[in-house]
């Protein structure tokens, strides 16, 4: 099976075990996987671990909304990420990363697996009593490490989800930190690093190199 395939089996089972959620459906946001072919063709295997997608009142995909290239507030930096850790061995100038454009994004993200932590939609601001609640349910838990699995990548960029991934999913994971204070944890040629929200207020460019000069040093 294709791993499209086995997500959409995990998928089937994890919302059909949800509690009525919103208006009494069981509303679920799929993510996960944009593209498979490029996703095993990318030079670094990254996936973006995220909290909880922003409203919405019925089923949506994520991956398609990636696939067609996302809004600018939150893809715009995940875009550079990427771009930026696929060469991560170079000194990429800013001149060549500040301008973002949707054909830029939908060029870049079909090489990324996007996971929200919570697949149920949240507010504008998270509800982290929500959240952890979803969390601490043991299928939800169960479900997510399961889908994690499947992808196997290289990289694990936590987000502003960094706390939840050590204390939900790898329980009990140590954190080392970089010189500049970066945490991360690397074990069996895996590299979770907890790192900013892409929509941190925080200029574009800080956020940037602080992530790459972090994985520079490393790697």
């Amino acid at each position: 099976m294709s791993i499209r395939e086995l997500e959409e089996k995990l998928f089937d089972e994890w919302q059909e075990k949800l509690e009525y959620n919103i208006e009494n459906k069981k509303i679920f946001v799929r993510d996960g996987l944009v593209d498979e072919v490029s996703y095993f063709k990318a030079p670094v295997k990254i996936l973006y671990l995220l909290k909880e997608v922003n409203g919405g009142d019925k089923n949506w995909d994520l991956r398609k909304y990636v696939e067609d290239g996302g809004r600018p507030a939150t893809w715009d930096n995940i875009t550079r990420w990427t771009k930026g850790i696929f060469r991560y061995r170079e000194e990429l100038n800013w001149s060549s990363l500040e301008e973002i454009n949707e054909d830029s994004r939908k060029e870049t993200l079909k090489h990324i697996i996007a996971v929200n932590l919570k697949k149920i939609p949240g507010g504008h601001t998270t509800d982290y009593k929500k959240l952890e609640d979803f969390l601490e349910k043991p299928s939800n838990n169960d479900y997510l490490k399961r889908q994690i699995s499947l992808y196997n990548p290289d990289i694990i960029v936590c987000c502003g989800t960094g706390w939840l991934y050590s204390n939900y999913i790898e329980k009990g994971m140590k954190w080392a930190k970089t010189k500049r204070g970066i945490l991360y944890n690397k074990e069996n040629n895996k590299l979770i690093i907890s790192y900013s929200h892409p929509e941190a207020r925080v200029s574009s460019n800080l956020l940037y190199y602080g992530l790459i000069d972090a994985i520079k040093e490393i790697f």
